[in-house]
């Protein structure tokens, strides 16, 4: 209203300063003004506040630190094919004609873009009686939903433990990454042992790659920082020396369990795909004036879309304690 000078809120040209609006919004308006100028005011502004907030670093945003991030195209299954490797090359004799290599064997995962969203309305009612700011809150906390809503999408991965590709639970002791003791230096040094006695497929030699990051509840977050911490003694210990990202997840309400992983540019484990390569949730308005829930219940429609898939393409490099 203030920005508009449209004090009924009827998002028509003739119940508009049109001094203030130029004012307010730019010159490019000045000779533009239509029944569709309060909505570009507006919806313009909710979506910026929107979007500002999302892009804003917080505790949703861990989930960055487990997976790879990748555009998708459409809406179809996603393939992702692992080859192994192959075995040491064998000495060939002077004369001797070379051997056939056994040729690696492949792991495949799949996954499809899903949409997730809603809608919200804003009453001509709220409009005008708004006088704490609620409608400005309104894009914080749609952002705040699907920034949460992803976090957990990816994070659950590790809480629920799904089955994977190869028909076995991610967290298995076929996979040799499943652990069931409380954290501590001992049975960190083991799962990180664990971690780097994975194999890789076909050549079953060594991946040797160790965690980057530990992942606990919020309980088990200042036990796990002090297993870094020097206290008083004056050279560190191996466990100190390993210096892991301790990150602490806000929804895990297991008090006990907690897992390791190793950084997704060395063993990418979980892979989130974007449709088109858009992170950011994208917000719809419905707001002519003449038409739809304006015309008929002088409503202000909102829609939130936020379209990703993924899933867990590589076990190797994470391990779990999964303590009784």
């Amino acid at each position: 209203i203030e920005i508009t000078g449209d004090k009924r809120v009827t998002g028509r040209t003739e119940n508009m300063d049109r001094t203030r609006l130029a004012e307010s919004v730019g010159e490019a308006f000045r000779e533009s003004l239509d029944s569709s100028s309060l909505a570009n005011v507006l919806g313009n502004t909710i979506t910026r506040r929107l979007i500002g907030d999302y892009r804003e670093m917080g505790q949703y945003d861990v989930w960055r630190r487990a997976c790879e991030v990748v555009p998708v195209s459409d809406f179809r299954t996603q393939e992702r094919t692992r080859f192994g490797g192959y075995g040491d090359l064998p000495a060939v004799a002077q004369g001797a004609a070379y051997v056939a290599l056994t040729s690696p064997t492949d792991e495949k995962a799949t996954y499809a873009a899903t949409k997730r969203g809603g809608t919200e309305d804003i009453t001509l009612e709220m409009i005008k009686n708004d006088d704490v700011g609620v409608i400005r809150r309104i894009p914080v906390k749609l952002s705040r939903s699907a920034k949460r809503t992803l976090a957990k999408f990816v994070l659950d991965f590790v809480r629920t433990n799904p089955t994977l590709y190869d028909s076995v639970a991610f967290f298995h002791a076929t996979h040799a990454n499943l652990g069931a003791t409380a954290l501590d230096a001992t049975t960190l040094a083991a799962a990180r042992l664990a971690m780097l006695k994975q194999t890789e497929l076909s050549s079953s030699d060594r991946i040797g790659v160790g965690p980057k990051n530990l992942w606990v509840p919020f309980d088990t977050e200042s036990a796990a920082v002090d297993l870094f911490s020097k206290n008083t003694n004056l050279d560190k210990t191996f466990i100190q020396s390993l210096a892991l990202d301790v990150i602490p997840v806000w929804y895990w309400t297991d008090t006990n369990d907690w897992a390791i992983s190793a950084d997704p540019m060395d063993v990418p484990g979980i892979e989130v795909g974007f449709l088109d390569g858009n992170e950011e949730p994208e917000l719809f308005v419905q707001d002519n004036p003449t038409v739809g829930s304006m015309f008929s219940n002088d409503k202000i429609t909102y829609k939130i879309r936020h379209i990703y898939g993924g899933n867990v393409k590589e076990y190797r490099g994470w391990y779990k304690a999964v303590v009784a």
